[in-house]
């Protein structure tokens, strides 16, 4: 190894050093939080002779769905980049060297740390979750049922956008972007990260608003409301007369002909559920966690970009009516999970104590030197 090529990898290891030790300082208390959840999701786990591998392995799979998508946005952004500057030399040599600096750079390993901590956060959210029905059995169904009915006069909401999105390209587009739902939460949480385009505090408030969220949203509430949701509704209230016996009906029937993940993951959650595979997942419906983190999608986004806001906006009118079409929520699980999400950030946006205007900001000094390094992905973010 030349002496060139060591000088570069201890001067990639320096800023990783002081890059860690900022994000120590800034955000501390988020990372307290988790490690805070995390041995207490443990020492939960070992007094009930349970594992947390099955569920630190399933979001390991999610993290390389995430990094297939990153990766694939960073190739197309220099790509572009290259075809746009290609008047100045190769296209080809221009993409080339853009890539190869971003390998070289530090935004890679802090993009892999975001999905790290992420990921270990989740799995254990997830085996908590699994315990919802076990400590408060399912028994809210029928409520919210009723309640979705008066709230619009006698008819269930699935019934009354059925006319509009009943079509199996619809829906088909739903449960796409369902499914996306989950990459998406991956590239946010590390996209903020390692983008030198996202200030600082926006990014922290994002970070505190959804680990709040995953916890008092998606834990606790769940639990005081524990509930199943429509596509489960004949099996939670037996005997009573299921309002959603045609909206199943018509699911399965796109399903024979368009394989839909939706429908897929919900056999496998009821037989995870009835004991029949022993696999990590778990059934909640109350409050809708895919509405939440959709609001907060959108409201970090309006943040950094008024036009990425309406596409994230977009995204989240999109993901609550999939929720009701696809079988997922009742409307009161995603109007809860919308409010709860907008409490939540607005509570993460109070401000704190103030800095003195002379103390020295160490973010200042790495921010220059990520955006020096990862030029190329800066251009794939839009701009503030």
């Amino acid at each position: 190894m030349s002496f060139s090529e060591t000088a570069q990898i201890l001067s990639h290891a320096d800023r990783l050093s002081i890059w860690f030790a900022n994000e120590r300082r800034c955000n501390g208390k988020t990372y307290a939080a988790i490690i805070t959840f995390v041995l207490l999701t443990w020492f939960v786990a070992t007094i009930r002779g349970d594992t947390l591998l099955p569920y630190l392995a399933e979001y390991a799979q999610r993290i390389l769905r995430s990094l297939q998508v990153f990766g694939s946005a960073l190739v197309i952004g220099a790509c572009s980049l290259a075809l746009v500057k290609g008047r100045r030399g190769s296209p080809v040599g221009i993409a080339m060297a853009s890539l190869g600096r971003l390998a070289m750079s530090t935004l890679i390993w802090r993009y892999l740390f975001a999905c790290a901590v992420l990921a270990l956060f989740l799995a254990c959210f997830l085996y908590n979750k699994t315990m919802i029905p076990i400590i408060a059995p399912f028994q809210w169904d029928e409520t919210f049922s009723r309640w979705d009915s008066i709230l619009l006069g006698g008819h269930q909401p699935w019934q009354v956008i059925q006319p509009i999105v009943g079509t199996p390209w619809m829906t088909v587009l739903f449960d796409i972007m369902y499914s996306a739902w989950v990459p998406i939460v991956f590239l946010f949480w590390a996209g903020l990260l390692v983008s030198p385009r996202v200030p600082e505090p926006i990014r922290v408030r994002y970070w505190r608003a959804t680990v709040m969220s995953w916890i008092l949203i998606g834990l606790v509430m769940a639990t005081l409301f524990s509930s199943a949701g429509p596509c489960y509704f004949a099996d939670v209230v037996p005997g009573a007369p299921s309002p959603y016996k045609d909206l199943v009906e018509y699911l399965d029937e796109v399903a024979a002909t368009y394989p839909l993940s939706s429908s897929l993951a919900k056999d496998m959650l009821w037989q995870i559920y009835a004991g029949q595979v022993d696999l990590p997942g778990g059934i909640s419906a109350m409050p809708s966690m895919h509405n939440a983190q959709a609001t907060l999608f959108a409201a970090v986004a309006y943040l950094i970009d008024r036009r990425f806001g309406h596409i994230m906006l977009a995204y989240a009118v999109l993901i609550f009516l999939g929720s009701i079409h696809l079988g997922w929520h009742y409307a009161l699980d995603g109007i809860v999970g919308v409010g709860a999400a907008l409490v939540i950030w607005w509570i993460c946006g109070l401000p704190g104590p103030r800095r003195h205007p002379d103390q020295p900001h160490l973010a200042d000094h790495f921010a220059t030197d990520a955006g020096r390094e990862s030029g190329t992905a800066s251009n794939l973010m839009p701009k503030a």
